[in-house]
């Protein structure tokens, strides 16, 4: 039942406004999977009572203070995500590629024991880390007799012609114009499409991504106790598009034989968060560590447009390029605070264990009005009150661990799930997400080498409209390859 309210309720924010931010614009910015270096990447991202990694200021900035010497990290990596769905019973899959650079960091260590009042080291950390990637292509196809015309004619209904481009003009507007709708009388709307079937193609990319820039401090009490603060500044880009595209299984009775209609959508913003946190070490091998990560808060800016063509059974009609719709709004977005615990086990010199756990309150994301004054003002209470009602709380795991098979090579493994940030009556995730990783690594004296593999796996629900549900399972396959060099 929620889950249609959601439906409808978008359907209406989609017909009037062309687009509107809905809780899929919360869920991307706020679940965020651990990315890092490759040792990171290869313990699947268990670093919070460990530390010592350039990626390890995400799970707790406190884990800087475990660095002894100045460290200069890069990291590399290449992979494909994968998506199948599965649309009445019609099986689909298509697949993009990825390279970027994972990681940019350089820390300053000074030894500071000298002064005598317990600190030996303080730490200073900059650097760049990519937080999420969008890029991911996915398409399906089958045959079905809901149309995404249908909603177009239901929300056409009552509307004057010339009253269609003010209150509809990405949906209903395009699709009276290409003459998919006609009407009989003023505000009654009827479409082209006869009682049969319509086979159905649609094909969406989406690109861009999150990086971080970020800046830590750290420091070590007597080999016991570390604490460090980072503060971020997030730069995400997103853009998705996709072509829809219908044609008629019966043809009698009507001159319409298909039609295709294109959406794209573009947002850019920053947003800026901060994190505290503590390690500390119970014995030399019995290691704890508790950090606090704020939200961040976004600014964003959408950018979106819209077209329609239809191919008839002696002609064709296409929107001018000139009179295609266009959007244009500035928002702030609020990601909801996460909270990680950490237990760690050393065993000396040959290895060691760690595990993370996250806490986070989805129904904590929320939209707020811009406060450029270039843009009117909006409250999005309805979109912040259905988010406390379509999110739910979470909590995340990680496990991982490294052995040390001598003085030269080490290898890694790691397993994380990742909880559901909807209720299970929204249908949007299908269960949690999960990660299996492995990874080797290669010291010699002040330098090391690292490489690894991983695995992400999601289970979705895909609705194009109302009446079309696809089911997508995503796996992301990551290879990383860091070096890193002590000074």
């Amino acid at each position: 039942m929620i889950k249609r309210v959601c439906i409808l309720i978008f359907s209406l924010a989609f017909h009037l406004t062309g687009f509107a931010q809905n809780e899929n614009d919360l869920f991307r910015y706020s679940k965020n999977y651990l990315n890092g270096s490759a040792r990171y990447e290869g313990m699947a991202g268990s670093f919070g009572a460990l530390g010592a990694d350039i990626s390890a200021y995400q799970n707790n900035p406190a884990g800087y203070g475990r660095f002894s010497h100045s460290t200069l990290g890069f990291g590399i990596y290449g992979g494909s995500q994968i998506t199948q769905s599965s649309f009445n019973n019609q099986r689909e899959s298509a697949s993009k590629g990825q390279v970027a650079p994972g990681t940019i960091g350089l820390l300053f260590c000074k030894d500071v024991s000298r002064k005598g009042n317990g600190f030996l080291f303080h730490q200073i950390g900059f650097g760049y880390q990519q937080i999420d990637q969008f890029a991911r292509k996915m398409k399906y196809g089958g045959q079905q007799f809901s149309s995404i015309i249908d909603g177009f004619v239901d929300a056409a209904q009552g509307l004057m012609p010339d009253e269609l481009n003010t209150y509809l003009p990405f949906s209903s507007n395009l699709a009276y114009q290409t003459g998919v709708l006609y009407t009989t009388n003023p505000g009654t709307y009827l479409s082209r499409l006869n009682s049969g079937d319509v086979l159905h193609n649609r094909t969406v990319n989406y690109s861009g991504g999150t990086g971080e820039v970020f800046a830590s401090y750290s420091a070590n009490y007597v080999n016991k106790l570390y604490i460090g603060m980072n503060v971020g500044l997030r730069i995400t880009k997103y853009k998705e598009e996709f072509i829809h595209t219908e044609e008629l299984v019966d043809t009698s009775l009507t001159s319409l034989r298909s039609f295709d209609y294109s959406y794209q959508l573009q947002t850019k913003g920053n947003g800026l968060n901060l994190s505290v946190g503590a390690i500390y070490l119970i014995s030399e091998q019995f290691r704890t560590g508790i950090a606090v990560h704020s939200p961040t808060f976004y600014e964003m800016t959408d950018d979106w447009n819209a077209s329609m063509s239809a191919q008839f059974t002696d002609s064709s009609s296409t929107i001018d390029e000139s009179k295609k719709p266009t959007g244009n709004y500035k928002y702030r977005l609020r990601t909801p605070t996460k909270i990680t615990a950490s237990l760690a086990y050393v065993f000396g010199t040959r290895g060691c264990l760690n595990i993370d756990v996250d806490y986070l309150d989805y129904r904590n994301a929320h939209f707020r009005s811009t406060k450029d004054i270039n843009y009117t003002a909006y409250s999005y209470e309805n979109e912040n009150s259905y988010a406390k009602e379509a999110f739910n709380s979470a909590l995340n795991f990680r496990i991982g661990g490294e052995l040390v098979l001598n003085r030269l090579f080490l290898v890694r493994a790691g397993v994380a799930t990742y909880g559901m940030a909807f209720k299970k009556n929204q249908e949007a995730e299908r269960g949690t997400d999960w990660i299996a990783s492995c990874g080797i690594g290669v010291r010699v004296r002040n330098m090391s080498i690292d490489m690894s593999y991983r695995r992400l796996f999601q289970a979705r629900n895909y609705y194009a409209f109302d009446t079309s549900q696809t089911v997508l399972n995503d796996q992301n396959h990551r290879i990383t390859i860091s070096l890193n060099v002590l000074f």
